[in-house]
């Protein structure tokens, strides 16, 4: 649509260019102890933006962006939407096959990609920029290669003079197209507009509170559904962003200790992450995340994990979402009552995913088989589906799923869940078997069908289920069962070494138990009992690894 006096077309380019206009002078990003003021931060993003048009990039344009957390990440973010092109985010931790199906599939037209995985995937590179533009970011070697050209050696070409959001023509445009976890031989993306990722921003910042004095640090993976679009929502209230370039691997103790030494006031992640920070309490009692908040999200944390960071007077909010609703959506919002409830109910009252967060509206439902929203009893189970402008517009190619999915105006999650007697959903299962899974980096959604059908093609394999054993900690641990057929080799120890071959690690199981599967008349795999057996063989001091592995503390 085009402007007017009275309607402007949304896109948190504009949230972007007001952090630069009204804190021009104050320190926008902290990046590996390099400070960028809001002046400097939209001045290379505008010629960022710029070099993006010179080489090529045209409205409505995929670009590609394969980089762990990083400045040049975070300006893509501004850069590629400034002048129409469409942001494809890209899991730096998938292998070779999957990256190249992902980059195919999207159509992208110029790829940007950091220096460290330029060099890992030089045979992707190869091929890659054969047919497309190849950027490479953070540079310090000379590139060579056809169609490949180094970011800082000539973004100093351009000048700074249009502003990011001016050549937005419809804020119900692609900005951000993101794969969704597990995907693999058909691959599924979402696609959001500039109006879901301005509305979902300014949710973000009344959802965890951000304001001029905060400092937000990068543990959330930029890639997972543009970090929660975290790096449009800090710009808008004058936030300050810090990335440890460096600090790619979130397990590490040192994220801990650089959290506190930078007196950070927010950051997000799993609830591995959070137990990361409550352990680092743990061991040194002079170490102290008052005034702390962090979201979570990606799986429910433990009932001690909400214990713990209450005791240490950190605001942990938990909320839910998915890439089709750009992240969270629902917010387990806390009630003045539930502090007159006993210390235990009032933890379970924290597990549960929640109500609509402020930008969700009223656009959450969970509904039986007949589409009838179920009662608020915290017992009958039912689909959760969600309206609202903060939703993913469609799936990108691919009709199917659109059809199946967007049906009369809702989207039909395939989560199942619960509700309370105050609205509160609480998720019970998935539809569609994803295994939660935690990595160095945060969490993935793994699929259950996925590894299944590559083990299956094993010739000595006769059947085989994939489940998720939860563990006391929170994680979930990736378990295969198998029948096979009587061979002279051991078939555990050769299935762990194909899937170490074929899948990415975080997808690859951590033990492989040969076992009779319990089946139902109908003949349908009865993976409920298996998670039961999966969680007892790892517990049980006389469980044989087969898999090779140490005996887990659980």
């Amino acid at each position: 649509m085009k402007n007017s006096h009275s309607f402007i077309n949304l896109t948190p380019m504009s949230l972007v260019e007001r952090g630069g206009i009204v804190f021009s002078d104050k320190i926008a990003v902290i990046s590996d102890n390099k400070k960028i003021s809001y002046k400097q931060l939209i001045s290379t993003s505008r010629r960022f933006a710029r070099m993006l048009a010179d080489v090529g990039v045209n409205y409505g344009d995929h670009v590609g962006l394969l980089t762990h957390n990083s400045l040049s990440g975070l300006q893509a973010h501004y850069a590629i939407p400034a002048i129409g092109g469409v942001i494809v985010s890209l899991n730096p931790w998938l292998q070779f096959n999957e990256l190249v199906k992902q980059i195919e599939f999207s159509n992208i037209k110029v790829l940007l990609i950091s220096e460290i995985l330029f060099l890992k995937h030089s045979k992707m590179m190869n091929r890659i920029s054969a047919k497309n533009t190849v950027i490479v970011l953070d540079a310090k070697i000379a590139i060579h290669e056809k169609n490949t050209l180094d970011l800082e050696s000539i973004i100093s070409n351009y000048d700074d003079m249009r502003p990011l959001d001016s050549d937005i023509r419809c804020e119900n445009d692609a900005i951000a197209i993101n794969f969704t976890s597990g995907t693999t031989g058909n691959p599924k993306a979402v696609i959001y507009t500039h109006r879901a990722a301005y509305l979902h921003a300014i949710g973000q910042v009344l959802m965890i509170n951000l304001n001029t004095s905060s400092k937000y640090y990068w543990s959330l993976p930029m890639f997972h559904v543009n970090g929660w679009g975290h790096m449009w929502a800090a710009p808008m209230v004058g936030a300050e962003q810090y990335i440890d370039a460096n600090e790619n691997d979130q397990a590490s103790p040192s994220m801990a200790i650089r959290v506190r030494e930078l007196q950070i006031s927010h950051l997000a992640g799993s609830p591995r992450l959070v137990r990361q920070i409550t352990d680092a309490i743990d061991g040194n009692s002079d170490i102290s995340f008052k005034g702390l908040t962090i979201l979570t999200g990606g799986a429910s944390p433990t009932p001690s994990l909400i214990e713990k960071t209450q005791a240490h007077s950190i605001n942990l909010i938990h909320q839910y979402g998915l890439n089709e609703t750009c992240g969270p959506y629902v917010v387990c919002e806390p009630q003045d009552k539930w502090s007159l409830l006993s210390k235990h109910d009032a933890t379970r009252k924290r597990l549960q995913q929640g109500v609509p967060a402020i930008h969700a509206g009223t656009g959450l439902r969970v509904v039986d088989n007949n589409k009838i929203e179920v009662p608020r009893d915290g017992v009958t189970m039912g689909e959760v589906i969600m309206a609202g402008n903060t939703l993913a517009k469609e799936y990108y190619n691919n009709a199917k799923a659109n059809e199946e999915t967007f049906i009369d105006g809702w989207f039909y999650s395939g989560d199942i869940a619960v509700v309370d007697e105050d609205g509160y959903i609480q998720i019970k299962d998935r539809k569609k078997e994803l295994i939660h899974v935690t990595t160095a980096y945060g969490w993935e959604n793994v699929s259950s069908l996925e590894i299944e059908a590559a083990i299956s093609q094993v010739p000595c394999i006769i059947d085989v289920a994939v489940v998720g054993a939860l563990l006391e900690g929170g994680d979930h641990l990736v378990i295969a069962f198998f029948e096979a057929k009587d061979v002279d080799f051991d078939v555990s120890v050769m299935l762990e070494k194909y899937c170490e071959k074929i899948l990415v690690s975080y997808k690859v199981p951590r033990y492989f138990f040969e076992y009779k599967l319990p089946k139902t008349e109908t003949g349908k795999i009865r993976k409920n009992i298996l998670q039961g057996i999966a969680l007892d063989k790892i517990s049980s001091k006389k469980a044989q690894c087969v898999a090779g592995y140490l005996e887990p503390e659980v």
